[in-house]
């Protein structure tokens, strides 16, 4: 997991960020294309499109790989995943709950209008009120007020100070739209294509199956390299590598790995792989029966064969997670060294039936329960994961099953916060900081409809460690109380972790796409070194 990153603190126009990452070797900045390398179009392949393209009502990786070519936030992360100028061509930390962003001159929209200090403050106040029904209103918990305080200045007000919202204005929170458009309620239709300031326009949207993107010629950036892209949804695994094989298809993202080899079988592919820093876990409701027992969190915990998933769908690349950070995410927090040996001295659920079957038994269903487990068909893991998990909950006396379901389905009920149960979860980082997972996964503030907390945890003590690793700069004030967090979360079963994979991709050889990064889906990636060999 961690080949590939090196640890390192960047201070940048006096915000401290205390963690980013460097990628070395093949992950380098390309040079510039030069004009007779354009390409006039690709076509890449998604395991899912989404049925709206309004990001607050469609939160997801898949999403993000689309808009991320249309939209832009104030910021961006670059290729190290430190933070960069976007459609801000600077910004200041003025004091610590107050940040200015100064916006690029000539900055349009993909109709030809300006970018404004108002578009920005309607995007952010978008999130900020419940009315909304934002999924990413948790990013904008810590702020105050958004002004436009110049024509080419806006100024975010925070309750107290917040290490992690200096990310929000780079990652998909801080995608800006044009502010009349978030006034028309069928925003992110075919009708209604969203407008953003990114590299590519939309000019087709069907919802589910495809979408088609045109490059801009009046992009305030870099000139894209390719003309057109067509990026459709291909949920069959195999049917995606059929239409790679077959040349129907220029790439794809999210790869399985326990596939990897028969990409590299077809000859005309190269596979790209990185560190994730994604984590896939069991997501148990603590607020209602049976979950709301202890032992019954703690004999699913023993019930889950960590190791044996890592060998048979990862191929040993991967992880069997002990917590909910990879231990990559603490950069800049905890040397891997020290994460490892906290990491150990957590309470831990190896796989054991035995104990598995003493836990139930001392709960208060001892001759165990029904239970049924959604679980979304585009991720290449869940499925084959959850297959794993029921068989062995089946030996324990949990009788379990699985409900198969669309992705877009399924994210919906999720955000509901109806009638929970057991999830299966994955998810990948917005930011590369060591508070990100746990604020969003064991916030109480985040147990709330449109919500990560999909367990319903909720400790006072746990949410008093979180606002000091929200509000401290300090590294070791952080880990101290992130630590807290994590010793009650492992204790309480917050959650069940599962494995913490590594992330592929394929792209046909004839291309190169040098930019790849753990924040593909958060990255305009057809800009970031993609061009012939």
């Amino acid at each position: 997991m961690a080949k590939g990153f090196t640890r390192r603190s960047a201070l940048i126009n006096g915000v401290a960020l205390t963690a980013s990452f460097a990628i070395t070797g093949a992950f380098a900045i390309a040079p510039s294309a030069k004009a007779e390398e354009q390409i006039e179009s690709i076509t890449w392949a998604l395991p899912s499109i989404p049925d709206t393209l309004f990001i607050p009502h469609a939160w997801t990786i898949y999403t993000g790989a689309i808009m991320s070519l249309v939209q832009e936030g104030p910021l961006a992360f670059g290729d190290d995943l430190a933070l960069k100028p976007a459609s801000a061509d600077k910004w200041e930390q003025v004091d610590p709950t107050t940040i200015k962003y100064h916006l690029r001159s000539a900055v349009k929209f993909g109709d030809g209008s300006p970018l404004t200090a108002d578009d920005i403050v309607a995007t952010f106040k978008y999130h900020m009120n419940p009315d909304s029904g934002s999924q990413l209103a948790s990013f904008y918990n810590s702020v105050v007020t958004v002004e436009a305080t110049a024509p080419d200045e806006v100024t975010v007000k925070l309750k107290a100070p917040n290490v992690q919202f200096a990310y929000t204005a780079a990652h998909m929170a801080g995608f800006v739209f044009k502010q009349e458009q978030l006034a028309d309620k069928n925003i992110g239709t075919p009708e209604v294509l969203p407008l953003g300031t990114g590299p590519y326009k939309l000019v087709e949207f069907v919802p589910t199956d495809h979408v088609i993107l045109e490059a801009r010629d009046d992009y305030w950036g870099s000139k894209p390299v390719i003309k057109r892209i067509t990026i459709q949804a291909i949920p069959d695994r195999q049917a995606r590598l059929l239409a790679m094989q077959n040349s129907d298809i220029d790439g794809t993202f999210d790869l399985a790995i326990s596939d990897v080899d028969q990409w590299k079988a077809l000859g005309n592919v190269d596979i790209v792989t990185a560190p994730s820093l994604g984590m896939f876990s069991l997501i148990l409701d603590h607020s209602a029966p049976p979950f709301d027992d202890i032992h019954v969190r703690r004999a699913v915990a023993y019930a889950v064969d960590r190791e044996g998933l890592v060998k048979a769908l990862l191929k040993g690349n991967g992880e069997a997670a002990t917590a909910l950070n990879p231990p990559e995410m603490w950069s800049g927090v905890l040397s891997p060294d020290e994460v490892r040996a906290f990491y150990a001295t957590l309470p831990s659920y190896p796989f054991d039936l035995a104990k598995a079957k003493a836990e139930l038994a001392q709960s208060s269903h001892p001759d165990g329960f029904d239970v049924t487990i959604p679980a979304p068909t585009a991720d290449p893991y869940m499925v084959n994961i959850m297959q794993s998990v029921v068989e062995n909950l089946k030996q324990i006396g949990i009788r379990a099953s699985i409900q198969e379901i669309d992705h877009n389905t399924w994210l919906a009920q999720y955000f509901r916060h109806e009638n929970l149960g057991m999830q299966i979860m994955a998810y990948y980082p917005d930011f590369a900081d060591a508070a990100n997972y746990p604020y969003l996964f064991f916030s109480s503030a985040t147990a709330v409809k449109d919500g990560m907390n999909g367990s319903n945890f909720k400790n006072a003590e746990v949410d008093a460690f979180l606002k000091t690793a929200n509000e401290k700069a300090d590294p070791k004030a952080r880990a101290d109380a992130l630590k807290g967090v994590f010793k009650i979360a492992n204790e309480d079963v917050a959650i069940v972790p599962i494995f913490w994979p590594a992330s592929a991709m394929a792209i046909n050889n004839k291309y190169k796409l040098t930019g790849y990064t753990a924040f593909w889906y958060t990255i305009p990636w057809a800009i970031r070194g993609f061009g012939l060999k």
